[in-house]
């Protein structure tokens, strides 16, 4: 049975989110699951009153939230076999993290699991879902991303081996980290929802959504074969035309 280690970054200036983001991973149910919250030391009393005694909270030692996900994974160390983080704003789906780790069990030489995930508004009501595929794992290679990041689960050896996530990203650092585990080990799809991405408008994607655009682009282009790149304003049309196909309204 596999050991999971949850970090929750967090500013401390939402806690009914950050209530539900916490509530959706203790119920999760998993025994060998450890949880901690990362934030500012200016914000661990307000933090500490959210979040139950079970939980750790830690005081990040930098600012930004990779690392607040890095201090976290660090105080994990190897105490963990597989890893990941959630935004504060996020949650996980019931059951997820145990789907992802019986899709990774299936494929040892897997870097990361990666499954379908639902939009949802301030509220909690979705609208829209992301399905994407088998593909997403090629698309991301070719230099487009389709992998999103709730519910996306790390095994620790492959997290070491490629040195975690890339502190130069401010916004766009999980496409970065996706692409270069893709290279290392491959990653394992799960066909069903994992994770729930709010979309409102205090969400760093939303609030500087031209930014995080631009971060993706340039994480993708890196590293990008020669060839692949002349090319690729050719085959760009039919990758748009796919995530268009793994979008879906919910409901229908």
């Amino acid at each position: 049975m596999m050991r999971v280690g949850m970090v929750v970054p967090t500013l401390g200036d939402r806690p009914e989110l950050l209530m539900e983001c916490l509530n959706s991973l203790t119920e999760q149910a998993y025994s060998r699951l450890r949880l901690v919250v990362v934030s500012s030391p200016a914000a661990l009393t307000a933090v500490g009153q959210t979040t139950s005694p079970r939980t750790t909270v830690l005081p990040q030692s930098g600012s930004g939230i990779v690392d607040a996900v890095m201090t976290g994974w660090k105080y994990f160390g190897d105490g963990v076999d597989v890893m990941g983080w959630l935004g504060d704003d996020d949650r996980l789906t019931p059951g997820s993290i145990t789907q992802a780790l019986r899709a990774l069990e299936r494929r040892p030489d897997a870097a990361m699991a990666y499954g379908q995930v639902r939009y949802i508004d301030g509220d909690g009501k979705a609208f829209k879902m992301m399905r994407p595929g088998r593909v997403g794992s090629l698309m991301l290679r070719l230099g487009y991303n389709m992998v999103y990041q709730p519910g996306c689960l790390y095994r620790r050896t492959a997290v070491e081996a490629i040195g975690g996530l890339d502190n130069s990203f401010r916004l766009a650092f999980d496409v970065d980290f996706h692409r270069r585990l893709a290279a290392f080990g491959g990653l394992r799809y799960v066909a069903s929802v994992l994770g729930e991405i709010r979309y409102h408008p205090d969400s760093l994607t939303v609030r500087r959504h031209s930014e995080s655009r631009s971060e993706a682009e340039l994480a993708l282009s890196r590293q990008m074969p020669d060839w692949l790149r002349r090319t690729r304003p050719v085959w760009r049309p039919a990758t748009d035309v796919l995530h268009r196909a793994a979008a879906k309204v919910a409901g229908r």
